[in-house]
This record gives C-alpha cells, structure tokens and sequence, in this order.
C-alpha cells in the first residue's frame, strides 16, 4: 500500500503539472518512475508488484485497441499507400540506424519498430484540442493511427515470435498464435448470443466477465507461450461485435487509464542508466531523434503529395505524427517481459528518444500549421536564391 500511495501521489502530481504545461502526461510517468525507481531515490519496495500491476494496463490498452479497431478502410488505395508509406520510411530509417550504431539485426528491427510508430493517444489528442479535425488531412492522420495499430499487432506476433527460441521455432509459435487467434474470434462469436444479456445485467456480474474473459485468454496465451497482449487486442476486437458490451466499455477504460498510468511508472522504475560512455549515448540518441523527426516529415510529405497534391499539406501530416509514446514503450516492455536480453543501449535510446519526442512532437502537433508554412516558404526562397 505504500509503494502505490508513492505511485499515485507521483504521477498524480507529474500529471497535473505536465497538463499545467500542456504537455502529454506519458513521460511525466516516467519521469516519475525514473525519479523514484532503482536508477532514483529507490523509495519502491515491491518491484515485481508494481510491475505486475503494470502489465495489466499493458493488456488492458491493448484490448481497448482491439475494440475501437474498425477494419473498414483497408482496401481504399490511398489509405494503404499512406499507411506504408509511413511504415516503409520510417522502419528503414530506424532500422538502418540501429545497425550503424552496433545493434544486432534483431535489436535493429525492435528499434525501428519503435521509432516507427507514433503516439496515437498525443497525436488524436492534438488534433482535438487545436481544433485541427476540420482540416482535410486529419482523416488521413486518424488512419495512420488505426494503420499503425494493425503493424503494432503484426510485429509484436513476428518478435515474440522470434525471441521465444531458436528460428526453428519461429513457424510453430507463429502457428499457435493464429490458431489462437481464430478460436478467439469463433468462440466469442459463437458465444455472443449467450454472453449478450450478462453484459446488460445490473449486478457485479457484467465487470467480472468481463476481466474473467481477458484474464482467462491470457492465461491461456501464457501456457502456450504467447504473448497476452495480441490475445487482449483480438478479444477486443471480437467483443466489438457485441452490442450489449458498448454500455459497460467506458468502465473499462477507467480501469485501463489507471493500470497503464502504473505501467509507465514501473517502466521508469526498473530503467538504469546505460554502461555505454556518455558522448557515445549522446551522439547515438541525437542521431536517433534527429532522423525519427526528418522521417516522419518525409513519409508526411510523400503522402501529402500522394493523396492531396499539397506539400504543405504533407508536412503537417508530418508534424501530428512526430510524437511517440506509449506504444514503443509497450513494444519494448512485452520483447523485455519475455526474459531475453535486450542491450540497455536499446532499452536507454527508446526510453529517452520516447521521453525527448512526446515533448518536442506534441509542440510540432500543436504548431503544424505554422512549421508546414514555414517549411513551404523556406523551400520556396531557397530554390529562388
């Protein structure tokens, strides 16, 4: 109990002062963590508790994801152009990055996969409270948000598996996913008929089926040795399909905003600093952010020039999805979850890159237009010159 009045307090007060400053609350979190936690003030006694605590926000986020998952919008060109896009530019970057500065090939792509995707809490965010939903790109940003969600699904299934043995392994633990998957997606659908009025009780029963049916599938993904958070999204997904689940989701969301405020703290928490020599981190973080920005602009603009023939149109595509966030961390700690070593260069670039790119992309969200306009007319005077 005192470890979590110390969690709650801190992130309480982190929270209220980063939304003082009109800042996105995920790295007040960390921060949090990283103040308090073994590289801090180690003032946390239950690690492994907190940490816990903090997986179930990890599989509750991703069940919200499963169910706000719409898959409609797949097959329009344009929208699949700019969602690869912005996976192809923005991978190879990260990718290529990660092998220059020493990461394996296996690291490589972890870091990629985390520099590629943005925060879509920070980014939807944004475009709420600048009243930027008007603009006729917003709907393409939303869709990366929902395209990067279908590749975050998709890599985590290509790591675990991956990382849970040797690459012999790999097709049969990519097998025992989707087969797990699809019985998911056939017994709810089986079953709906059956769970629909429970959902529309009015006792305690409706919340225990619910967690009942997240916790159940997870434990059955931990016995096979899948990872439990691709199971929560596609049981979410699933559970979509269930009308009477829609009048009990937003005490869902209650319990996953408060689990997942935990697991950024808990992040932050079991984070050391890394052993490399300081100017080294420095130069490969500076490197990392630098390109993660440039990368964004430039899959933004080709989009941009793509779908609405406008290059200042691309670039504030560009700007709303610079920032990252919580889906990098998520990716990181669920490959860590699993137990195979990961570099603590890897783990401390992602950490600061996602700490350093949620501040500086949260002002290119907030700004877009004005940098998309800047960026048109510094081109424009240096092609005159």
């Amino acid at each position: 109990m005192v470890d979590l009045g110390i969690i709650t307090l801190s992130c309480l007060a982190l929270g209220l002062a980063s939304k003082y400053l009109r800042q996105a609350s995920i790295p007040a979190y960390i921060i949090a963590g990283l103040i308090l936690g073994k590289s801090g003030l180690d003032l946390i006694s239950s690690y492994e508790f907190v940490q816990w605590l903090g997986k179930i926000g990890i599989i509750l986020l991703m069940f919200y994801i499963g169910h706000e998952f719409h898959y409609k919008g797949l097959k329009e060109a344009g929208r699949f152009f700019a969602g690869c896009t912005d996976f192809g530019v923005n991978f190879i970057i990260g990718f290529l990055l990660g092998l220059v500065i020493g990461l394996s090939i296996l690291e490589a792509f972890i870091l990629a996969s985390a520099v590629y995707i943005s925060s879509s809490a920070i980014v939807i965010s944004s475009l709420i409270e600048n009243k930027r939903l008007i603009y006729p790109e917003a709907e393409t940003v939303v869709w990366l948000m929902v395209f990067e969600d279908i590749i975050l699904a998709i890599l985590l299934v290509v790591l675990t598996s991956s990382m849970s043995g040797t690459f012999v392994m790999i097709p049969v633990s990519l097998a025992t996913t989707l087969l797990l998957i699809a019985f998911i997606l056939v017994i709810i659908r089986r079953l709906s008929n059956f769970i629909s009025p429970l959902f529309e009780r009015d006792d305690e029963i409706p919340i225990l089926l619910i967690f009942a049916l997240i916790f159940g599938f997870s434990a059955i993904a931990h016995l096979l040795n899948v990872s439990e958070v691709i199971v929560a999204f596609f049981l979410g997904s699933a559970l979509s399909g269930v009308k009477s689940f829609r009048k009990l989701f937003g005490a869902t969301i209650s319990f996953k905003n408060l689990f997942l405020t935990i697991f950024f703290f808990s992040f932050g928490m079991m984070f050391q600093v890394t052993t490399l020599p300081l100017s080294d981190f420095v130069l490969a973080l500076l490197a990392l952010i630098t390109l993660a920005i440039i990368g964004k602009f430039v899959s933004g603009a080709i989009i941009g020039k793509r779908l609405y023939d406008s290059l200042e149109t691309g670039l504030r595509i560009g700007a709303y999805t610079t920032p990252r966030g919580e889906f990098s961390i998520v990716l990181l700690a669920v490959l860590l979850g699993m137990g195979t070593g990961i570099s603590e260069l890897l783990i401390s670039l992602v950490i600061a890159c996602v700490i350093i790119l949620s501040i500086i992309g949260s002002f290119f969200a907030r700004h877009g237009n004005r940098i998309s306009k800047a960026m048109v007319s510094l081109r424009s005077s240096s092609f005159k010159g």
